[in-house]
């Protein structure tokens, strides 16, 4: 993969000087332009290095200003712009974004486990020893403390969010869990996804 990344100078900030005098000129009106180097990554700025520097010039005449007190006095209140963060701000960005999602999946989650409906269906998650299976449980009542539900024919060896076209639910093996026994499967983290209100391309109404 060509990695495209290298060093480059950005302008931080301008001011403009109305208490320097130019020599050449005698005009009380200096602009100065603070510079900060940075690294990039796919030209996004990762973060800054080296020093601030400064430079002066008459905007009346363009005649530099070599005043070291002064760039020095503007190098010093000059603030490093986030932006040359860039990179690192989105990537926390994003980071931020994926642990809000999923904590408000695994609210929703709960909140549909704790109040079960005929036709939900949950992604199990089954582990034994190192191997890890996924399978599907569709409910079909609810009578009570009582969860009753069907078995997905199929167990798939990854992660799935729909049956394959040649797996259905069976209704003839009809398996029945109370809802405390449900919500410890939650707890325990069996019970990996929840869908209600799914479309027809998920296949969960075919039981057979």
């Amino acid at each position: 993969m060509f990695l495209i990344y290298g060093r480059q100078t950005a302008r931080i900030k301008k001011f403009t000087d109305n208490q320097e005098c130019c020599k050449n000129c005698r005009a009380f009106d200096m602009e100065i332009k603070v510079y900060r180097d940075y690294y990039h990554l796919y030209y996004i700025p990762v973060f800054p290095v080296g020093y601030k520097t400064a430079s002066a010039r008459c905007k009346s005449c363009g005649e530099p200003l070599r005043s070291d007190s002064v760039l020095k006095h503007y190098e010093n209140i000059s603030r490093t712009a986030f932006y040359l963060y860039s990179l690192p701000i989105l990537i926390a960005c994003i980071i931020l974004g994926v642990v809000y999602a999923n904590y408000n999946t695994q609210k929703e989650k709960e909140k549909l486990v704790n109040d079960p409906k005929a036709g939900d269906v949950y992604t199990i998650r089954k582990q034994v020893s190192v191997v890890t299976t996924y399978y599907f449980l569709r409910l079909s009542r609810v009578n009570g403390d009582s969860v009753f539900a069907y078995h997905s024919n199929l167990e798939y060896s990854g992660y799935v969010s729909n049956l394959q076209q040649d797996d259905y639910f069976v209704k003839d093996d009809e398996m029945w869990f109370t809802k405390a026994e449900i919500k410890k499967m939650l707890e325990h983290d069996e019970i990996n996804n929840v869908d209600r209100d799914y479309e027809d391309y998920h296949g969960f109404d075919r039981i057979r």
